[in-house]
């Protein structure tokens, strides 16, 4: 897993593709909790599959995420990770971009209102 600040008020996680995901998730959530003034970008770009166990740990970042009233978005998800998400019924839970640069631009956008 890759994390970088993108900016002062974004940090952008290119995830691991399973097994890996879930522990590297809990990885995230640390580093989130630590850094809790900023929005949150996950690339999924090298995400295919998930684990119920996965699931439950964007669950968990979400929730850290807006405690912090912050945003989380994800970017880059290939539809087959959309179609998990919408078959477990999280699909209107997460806010998905189709790139970095649109997560980016959304975030940024909000911003500036």
């Amino acid at each position: 897993m890759t994390i970088c600040d993108y900016s002062d008020n974004i940090i952008v996680i290119e995830l691991p593709p399973e097994p890996d995901l879930r522990a590297e998730l809990d990885r995230a959530m640390e580093i989130i909790q630590a850094k809790c003034t900023s929005d949150v970008i996950m690339d999924f770009s090298k995400v295919d599959i998930m684990t119920s166990m996965s699931l439950s740990g964007f669950l968990k970042v979400r929730e850290a995420i807006c405690e912090a009233s912050r945003r989380l978005i994800f970017c880059n998800a290939k539809p087959i990770t959309k179609d998990i998400f919408k078959v477990t019924c999280f699909d209107g839970v997460f806010e998905f971009t189709d790139n970095l640069d649109q997560a980016v631009e959304i975030l940024s956008k909000a911003k500036t209102h």
